[in-house]
């Protein structure tokens, strides 16, 4: 009996530390995260033939450390939220969570990079060319292209579309900051998965 009770403080341990990981998550979904635990450990629980308490040191370590598994929880809530919105901030800061966690990640960061790169590129270019016409557009200096400005004090570069920058940058800088914006959205929902199906 004591066993079984030590079992059970162990589980309610851990859950403790684990809201308190939580941080400012709504409680809401602080108590499903923490009821989705429980009723994990449970499920070991019954499935086992093995002694209670070597299940539930088993499924905990599984689990990794409240801090860790709490730290996932709040990475997938970020990315959850990023892809349905449009904020490029919110879009940022969930690729940059998921480019630490791999290579798929890190290549949706980078898409969301150039995307957003190119788009404010090409805006920028179609603002300031009635200003800086001599020095902004897109630009062939064998064996680079330059998409921007070019200083005075540079010879040799060729520019490629002259006025054309303007309307064909107000027509493909806001294409490419949807398309990408879209494109990572979508790349977040594919990829969202809740901890612990991963266990």
């Amino acid at each position: 009996m004591a066993t079984q009770t030590d079992s059970r403080s162990q589980i309610e341990r851990y859950l403790l530390r684990l809201r308190t990981a939580l941080g400012r998550m709504p409680d809401a979904e602080k108590a499903e995260i923490l009821s989705d635990i429980r009723n994990h450990i449970e499920e070991r629980l019954s499935d086992a033939s093995a002694g209670q308490a070597e299940i539930i040191a088993e499924t905990i370590a599984a689990l990794g450390t409240p801090e860790s598994l709490a730290e996932s929880f709040q990475r997938e809530r970020l990315m959850a939220r990023a892809s349905v919105s449009a904020a490029p901030t919110a879009l940022l800061q969930a690729t940059f969570q998921w480019a630490l966690t791999g290579l798929r990640g890190f290549l949706a960061f980078l898409v969301l990079l150039f995307g957003y790169s190119f788009g404010l590129a090409f805006l920028v270019c179609a603002l300031l060319k009635p200003f800086l016409w001599n020095h902004i557009g897109l630009w062939l200096d064998p064996p680079a292209f330059t998409l921007g400005y070019i200083s005075p004090d540079w010879h040799g570069a060729r520019e490629l579309l002259g006025w054309w920058i303007i309307p064909i940058g107000y027509a493909l800088g806001p294409l490419f900051l949807i398309g990408t914006t879209r494109l990572v959205q979508w790349l977040l929902r594919r990829r969202s998965s809740r901890p612990l199906e991963t266990i």
